[in-house]
């Protein structure tokens, strides 16, 4: 048996997690069970494991390493919420696309090993056991955001957003004749279906964006919002929504944008894999923005507040450079030059960035 592969000490909670009272209840020894029956019919070998005490915990989901006697470990990402149908069709959804990610692109995205999207396994809620990734997301590394503030260090920034613009540009290489969440057919085919608590599929971006905003909440309502909107506003929504109609797929495959928050690193700043694939979806070109690092407020929204700041005008550097490192990975996987054109459209970006 070849020795122990040292894990590397993660940025994660060290506290009893029994105690941590914002978990919803868990049945932590279901999951020990599920997991070792898992890699049973996986590996046709029975391995006890064990949960690591350290645990990770974000907005939607809680984490924690597997770690089994043979010199292997999985990760559980256990959801938050207790099940509901939306969540749980999420979930599956979830595991879908990165099916297809990994299917279709080089993109490096944690192998699924199972996953129970219904919660009545006994664990208490929906989760996937997936790979383990010996790494820190790059928002939880050097540091967390406590030292960084989600700034990239200098040293790695030119080498993270090239890496971000390969991925970019390949997961939006991924396209689907519809709008909707990516599902596997029975055939086990690739296709695209509903998304949760929005419908579809959609022929067009109108169809879509519609469908959202039947269901989104707006912080005022229409009676208040129409008579403050300019009527030449108003008709030019309309005449967009109308053309949009007749503009059909291929669509792209995105989640909705890559972030420093989704991207797992070692020491050098490298990307090891890319999690948290829930947002997922086949969507319209229209919606496609720069991650999160480079995005900015559109000068429109500010309306009179708006000032050419030096810290704007280094950010529209800076995203012009990261259109070049798009436009470079286009050429280099003889791609169309789709997303770099959506990038470079500034009226489009400040429609990303309304939505």
């Amino acid at each position: 048996m070849p020795p122990p592969t040292p894990i590397p000490q993660l940025n994660w909670r060290k506290d009893d997690i029994e105690q941590d009272k914002s978990l919803p209840p868990i049945n932590w020894d279901a999951l020990r069970r599920y997991a070792t029956t898992t890699r049973r019919q996986l590996a046709g070998v029975d391995s006890p494991c064990r949960l690591s005490p350290e645990y990770n915990k974000g907005g939607l989901h809680v984490v924690r390493r597997i770690d089994f006697e043979v010199n292997l470990q999985w990760l559980a990402r256990l959801q938050l919420t207790p099940p509901t149908p939306e969540s749980c069709q999420g979930l599956l959804n979830e595991v879908h696309a990165m099916a297809a990610v990994r299917s279709r692109s080089k993109i490096p995205v944690p192998q699924v090993f199972d996953h129970d999207a219904t919660g009545e396994s006994g664990v208490g809620v929906a989760f996937m056991l997936t790979e383990f990734i010996p790494g820190d997301t790059a928002m939880d590394s050097f540091g967390g955001y406590e030292v960084h503030h989600g700034e990239t260090p200098a040293q790695f920034r030119d080498k993270f957003h090239a890496a971000l613009a390969d991925i970019q540009t390949e997961i939006t290489s991924i396209r689907f004749s519809k709008i909707g969440a990516i599902v596997v057919t029975r055939d086990g085919e690739f296709d695209v279906g509903p998304i949760p608590n929005i419908g579809g599929p959609f022929d067009t971006a109108a169809d879509y964006l519609e469908a959202w905003a039947r269901t989104a909440r707006f912080p005022y309502k229409e009676a208040t919002i129409r008579p403050r909107t300019p009527a030449h506003l108003v008709d030019g929504c309309r005449s967009w929504l109308g053309a949009s109609r007749s503009k059909t797929g291929p669509f792209r495959s995105s989640t909705r944008t890559s972030t420093a928050a989704t991207s797992i690193i070692d020491e050098e700043y490298n990307i090891l894999s890319v999690v948290d694939w829930e947002n997922a979806f086949v969507g319209p070109w229209e919606l496609v923005e720069f991650n999160k690092e480079l995005s900015i407020v559109p000068p429109a929204m500010d309306g009179p507040l708006f000032k050419e700041t030096e810290q704007w005008m280094a950010m529209e550097v800076a995203r012009a450079d990261y259109v070049k490192l798009v436009q470079r990975a286009e050429e280099k996987g003889h791609l169309d030059t789709r997303l770099s054109t959506v990038l470079s459209d500034e009226a489009l970006q400040a429609f990303a960035h309304a939505f």
